[in-house]
């Protein structure tokens, strides 16, 4: 596959990943739309993410099975295709007993094979030698189409200025469409490596390699890299509240801080974590200084006292950010550093992101309860919590790169 192909292709499993996450969370930004669409309450649109979260936990070790099992171009198009068909399906029939049923189904496309088979697909289009900068330029694109496909569905959403259910409709019509699209073009245009075509062919997965999976070291270190990187990425957005309450910006001062977060960073500090990887050859010595870097940040807001000096600390919060987003880009790579035979990689990353995304179910309500019943004084219990889970994910990382290192030495022996 020549240069231009192999990252056409990887943009769009980008565009495809951004779109099918867009229906399950769509309250986060049509909250009151999705409450009229479907006439349902408060509570009972927070069960609908439950229900998605709980069904997409319990599928992720069958669906790495299946990503492991079957050709990962396959699995990706039949998973974006039916996240399409979903989101076009409930435009169709918005009430809220479809949308539970809609919900489910949904983990079913977007978290069972999907996610495990997307970082199978990308770690295929190239050799060893790539995998940074193809992780670094996926997170990029996820974070560029993210805003992309947003900003269309918005301009959408506003052409229906009195019918605000008519509106959600065309949003969602737009998210399906984009799923769609992104199926279409990996059908016709992902092809797998040289490298990974062989060793596909030549070391086809069975069912009993789960118990090996499950039994390499390997696999609980990453899992652990994932769950402490991941928890310190999602918890970027508490520095929103903590920027108002206790630095004393406007809202729309810190809106602002955390569009830079999310998007500006992102693009940018995605793909220099990949090409710094691929440069050292090892994606977690660039982690090891992440997290060291993460850590030390967390640390110096601990020890902040009141009052202090607002430029400083947009400047902290922004350079946190830029690690995080450096290092967050990378964490899957190291699948490849440890030496994971590409057969396992479906299951290995379904173990992973099993543990690895368990902070978006622990740490909201931690947190929460922290700030509501210590006020301001809760922030300090989280910059704590988050740094000891910094060190927690440096030793992952660091003993990632003792076994890399040790794997390296002796096939130089063996050579």
């Amino acid at each position: 596959m020549n240069l231009f192909k192999k990252y056409f292709v990887l943009f769009a499993l980008s565009l495809g990943y951004a779109a099918s996450y867009m229906l399950p969370y769509i309250k986060y930004v049509f909250y009151d739309q999705l409450l009229a669409g479907v006439g349902c309450n408060n509570e009972q649109a927070g069960f609908l993410l439950t229900v998605y979260t709980i069904t997409a936990l319990a599928l992720y070790i069958p669906g790495g099975w299946v990503a492991d099992k079957f050709k990962a171009k396959y699995v990706l198009v039949a998973s974006l295709f039916g996240t399409g068909l979903l989101n076009f399906a409930f435009a169709m029939n918005m009430n809220y007993s479809f949308a539970l049923v809609v919900w489910v189904l949904l983990a079913f496309s977007t978290a069972f094979a999907f996610w495990s088979g997307i970082i199978k697909a990308i770690r295929l289009l190239g050799s060893a030698a790539e995998q940074g900068k193809l992780y670094g330029f996926f997170s990029s694109g996820v974070g560029a189409f993210s805003a992309i496909t947003s900003s269309v569905a918005l301009y959408v959403y506003g052409l229906f200025t009195v019918d605000a259910v008519g509106g959600l409709k065309g949003v969602i019509y737009v998210q399906g469409a984009t799923c769609i699209l992104s199926s279409i073009i990996v059908f016709f245009f992902f092809e797998e490596s040289e490298s990974g075509a062989k060793e596909s062919e030549d070391d086809k997965f069975k069912t009993s390699d789960i118990f090996i999976v499950l039994k390499n070291p390997m696999t609980w270190a990453i899992s652990i890299l994932i769950f402490c990187g991941h928890g310190i990425y999602t918890s970027t957005s508490y520095f929103n509240p903590y920027m108002t309450n206790v630095i004393g910006v406007t809202m729309t001062f810190s809106g602002l801080l955390a569009i830079v977060r999310t998007h500006v960073l992102r693009l940018t500090c995605g793909p220099l974590g990949g090409i710094f990887a691929d440069r050292l050859k090892s994606p977690a010595l660039v982690i090891i200084s992440c997290f060291a870097v993460m850590t030390a940040i967390l640390v110096v807001f601990m020890l902040l006292p009141t009052g202090a000096n607002s430029t400083l600390v947009i400047g902290l919060q922004l350079l946190l950010a830029a690690v995080t987003f450096t290092c967050y880009s990378i964490l899957y790579s190291c699948v490849e550093e440890v030496g994971i035979p590409r057969k396992f990689t479906g299951t290995t990353v379904a173990v992973a992101s099993m543990i690895g995304y368990l902070p978006d179910m622990i740490y909201n309500p931690l947190f929460g309860g922290w700030l509501d019943n210590y006020g301001n004084t809760g922030y300090l219990y989280i910059f704590s919590f988050l740094a000891a889970s910094g060190v927690v994910g440096l030793l992952a990382a660091l003993l990632i790169r003792r076994n890399s290192v040790a794997a390296s030495g002796r096939a130089a022996q063996t050579a």
